[in-house]
């Protein structure tokens, strides 16, 4: 089964001026986007080859900015924050120009490109099954995810999803799903769903 995420980080930076010995403060909260692709593609002593995350970057100065790492492919790069956050300064830096829709590889397993949200959402709706995971969605013990060889979680930042995104998703029949009555950490929720779909097939 191939898993994918998409992150929605709204406040992140979409330029590579941000210090990595500050990433709360000078990134957009680039510490909790580092902490999230850690979540997604790391075990211990290991590395996930059947997932693939995508963080959507909206802050200042030039959004939209999409970077993706794909697990088989991922090369040298270390489950720590700062280590993420430098691999995604390098994208930064070499995306600088982009034109809309366009996209580049940066390293071995890491691309960058100048996408919406909304555009990356209506490509993967073709591509595999999509979850939205929200705390007002079915439980995810509930739902026969072992059936798919493909997924996509949807995961909103800290800020949560706005509404009009919300809408886009309901118009799209994405379904939601839910990891319980506890509001967790975007990366923890990652965790969890990784966990949820582990059970299921080992």
């Amino acid at each position: 089964m191939i898993r994918e995420f998409i992150v929605r980080a709204r406040k992140a930076r979409t330029d590579p001026f941000f210090n990595l010995n500050d990433l709360p403060g000078s990134g957009g909260r680039m510490d909790l986007v580092a902490r999230c692709i850690s979540s997604a593609l790391f075990v211990s002593e290991n590395l996930r080859k059947d997932t693939i995350v995508h963080v959507v970057l909206e802050g200042p100065s030039r959004p939209p900015r999409i970077v993706t790492f794909y697990g088989e492919t991922l090369r040298k790069v270390a489950p720590d924050e700062r280590n993420i956050a430098s691999h995604i300064k390098i994208a930064l830096e070499k995306g600088l120009n982009l034109k809309t829709g366009e996209e580049i590889d940066v390293s071995p397993g890491i691309k960058i490109s100048k996408k919406s949200w909304e555009s990356l959402i209506k490509e993967k709706q073709n591509e595999c099954k999509l979850f939205y995971l929200h705390s007002k969605g079915e439980r995810i013990g509930n739902i026969d995810l072992e059936k798919y060889d493909h997924v996509c979680f949807i995961l909103g930042d800290h800020k949560g999803m706005p509404k009009k995104s919300e809408q886009l998703l309901k118009k799209l029949n994405v379904e939601r799903i839910s990891l319980g009555r506890v509001t967790y950490f975007a990366s923890h929720s990652i965790t969890i769903a990784h966990y949820e779909l582990d059970k299921r097939i080992f």
